[in-house]
């Protein structure tokens, strides 16, 4: 019984490194979403402000150089915020990739961490009884000798 509960404890041991490796993963994975987003998100308000500098900036009149430079500038940015948009899908899509992982390691440790317990459990009761055995074992002896 002693060798099936340290074959079982090395299993959880095991599991549970594995486990910490996918929690590892899924925080990195997390944070490049959350980064991708935060990237996205200023990009987007940069872009924004550029649109309102431009429009300021043409209500103060602008050459026809001026006009090209700030529309190219403009299209870059669309391209890059699409991009980055991009990037964010991937990220995501990863970080799904990445949790569902971590479920099934999850899983796995906690179904090793039952058969750990429930083989604990036989343990305590086969020596529960073994004792209680001896103990009636002993009380007979004694009763024996009184009569």
């Amino acid at each position: 019984m002693a060798k099936k509960i340290e074959r079982f404890q090395l299993l959880l041991d095991l599991a549970e490194r594995k486990r910490k490796e996918a929690e590892r993963l899924l925080a990195e994975a997390q944070q490049r979403v959350s980064q991708a987003q935060a990237g996205l998100t200023q990009l987007q308000q940069y872009q924004l402000e550029y649109q309102q500098q431009f429009q300021t900036a043409g209500q103060g009149g602008l050459s026809s150089g001026g006009v090209q430079a700030y529309q190219g500038f403009i299209s870059k940015l669309s391209a890059t915020s699409l991009q980055q948009q991009e990037a964010l899908k991937q990220s995501q899509a990863q970080l799904e990739q990445v949790e569902a992982h971590w479920r099934q390691t999850l899983a796995h440790y906690k179904a090793m961490q039952k058969l750990l317990d429930k083989a604990l459990d036989e343990q305590r009761a086969h020596d529960e009884k073994r004792l209680q055995q001896e103990l009636d074992e002993r009380s007979q002896h004694i009763r024996t000798n009184f009569l």
